[in-house]
């Protein structure tokens, strides 16, 4: 049988069994998962062993600093090529209110205009795309259809409390896993203007947090004051404001000392790309579905795409003055400890513990040597080549089955597949059809028909990797 032969019944597959396969996806949502609390993360793990067990795989617990990775291998015979396949397990908490179904239910509720979507925690970050992409391997095995790659399996459970596992984990692995000629993450790319976004690269993440407390350079030390002694003693509130604010330029831009010497900008081929988006590239209905009024700069809409890309930033989550509460009315004092949450975001080549030292340098030659930088956690950026065989096949696959493609250089956001092109040298592929949203906030959700894209692609992109030259 041909390569497209087999194609053709593996699709046929889906179409048949795409009720079970749907129904596959809902259950994953189903089983909590919460990293930040442990809720359901041992019943999650033991579903997904169970469910690559009866794909075949060899599938075992790695363990983790909290919890498992979930490890294993599914052979093909005569399969010359082997897919990393890089997902996640655990989900955020799901406590916000507004939700219009039960979060682990996995509801189906109608769409305005036609078509159905699956509500649930996890639906579209990541239980959707990581049993979408198990249902295609069903979907081969149903059709009694050989694989065309092997599939080297690596799930996390901690990727939402920041990954504390995965890099010593990658390092243990390292002389098997760069065996694998790429590195592949599934998500449901497309947005809810019908373009399907392939990224190339994340932006790097450091999370942060800035404190200031009375001390010798002035403030509350033994206890907080009546307000009133503002007037002659120093405020670590101020303090702290006055130290974040020496980051950020008056237009919006990061300003730390010395930073932008490894700031690499775009390269030749990043240019060409955002180029190409400028020209089809309409900041309205980006205004529109963010839900804002106007965006930080009035500039052309490559210029915007750059900033959005290649602008380092400094986000500020939340900022936390003496001990009240923020729906509590708090009390007229001068608080003797100011603290504030932020994420660091690094763009190429700005590596983490420069980066982090070129910030301390910064506020030390400003007078805020008594400002306190945590870090939380931290990884480095990541970047592939659209010229790479795995990111070609995943285009070419998402426009056979009729995604409108873009290539964005680099994703705003930030995952850690530093591990990918930077421990193990190989390249990745991020994204395939399929629509979702909401991640991480109330009434998450896969549409069905996204769902059904996203498993097509998936299939055609799993033969077109394997037919398709490699250069590793």
């Amino acid at each position: 049988m041909s390569m497209m032969e087999a194609e053709k019944q593996v699709l046929d597959q889906l179409e048949k069994g795409s009720a079970g396969y749907l129904e596959d996806v809902r259950a994953a949502i189903r089983q909590p998962s919460v990293s930040r609390t442990g809720e359901g993360i041992e019943a999650m793990a033991t579903w997904l062993i169970s469910y690559l067990g009866n794909l075949g795989a060899e599938a075992r617990r790695a363990p983790g600093i909290q919890f498992p990775i979930i490890e294993g291998t599914l052979s093909s015979a005569g399969a010359v090529k082997t897919l990393l396949l890089y997902e996640l397990y655990d989900v955020q908490p799901a406590n916000e209110t507004g939700w219009v179904s039960s979060p682990f239910e996995a509801v189906i509720h109608p769409v305005r205009g036609g078509g159905n979507k699956v509500v649930g925690r996890g639906a579209f970050n990541s239980k959707g795309p990581l049993v979408g992409f198990l249902t295609v391997l069903r979907a081969f095995r149903d059709a009694g259809i050989p694989l065309p790659v092997n599939v080297r399996f690596l799930i996390e459970g901690e990727e939402e409390i920041g990954s504390p596992s995965l890099v010593a984990y990658v390092h243990r692995h390292r002389d098997q896993l760069k065996k694998c000629h790429a590195a592949f993450i599934p998500y449901m790319a497309t947005n809810s203007h019908g373009k399907t976004q392939i990224r190339l690269g994340f932006k790097g993440l450091a999370l942060l947090e800035f404190s200031v407390e009375g001390g010798p350079w002035g403030g509350p030390v033994e206890h907080d004051l009546h307000a009133m002694h503002a007037a002659w003693v120093q405020s670590p509130a101020w303090e702290l404001l006055k130290a974040l604010t020496s980051l950020q330029s008056e237009d919006g831009l990061l300003k730390v000392d010395g930073l932008d010497q490894f700031i690499m900008g775009p390269s030749q081929e990043d240019h060409e790309l955002l180029e190409k988006l400028g020209s089809s590239f309409d900041p309205d209905l980006w205004r529109v579905e963010l839900g804002i009024q106007r965006f930080k700069y009035k500039c052309d809409p490559v210029r915007l795409l750059r900033h959005l890309m290649f602008n380092p930033t400094l986000n500020i989550q939340s900022l936390w003055i003496g001990e009240s509460k923020p729906e509590e009315e708090p009390p007229t004092v001068l608080s003797r400890r100011s603290v504030a949450h932020a994420d660091l975001r690094l763009v190429p080549d700005m590596e983490v513990d420069t980066t982090l030292g070129c910030l301390r340098t910064h506020l030390d030659r400003r007078g805020f040597e008594h400002v306190g930088v945590k870090v939380k956690s931290a990884y480095p950026w990541s970047k592939t080549s659209a010229r790479e065989p795995v990111v070609q096949s995943l285009v070419a696959a998402c426009r056979k089955h009729g995604g409108d493609v873009d290539i964005f250089p680099l994703h705003a956001g930030a995952a850690p597949l530093y591990v990918f092109s930077k421990i193990l040298g190989i390249p990745f592929a991020f994204g395939g059809l399929g629509h979702g949203g909401l991640s991480h906030v109330a009434n998450e959700y896969i549409s069905v028909e996204g769902l059904r894209l996203f498993q097509r692609s998936m299939v055609s992109f799993l033969f077109d990797f394997a037919r398709r030259g490699s250069e590793n």
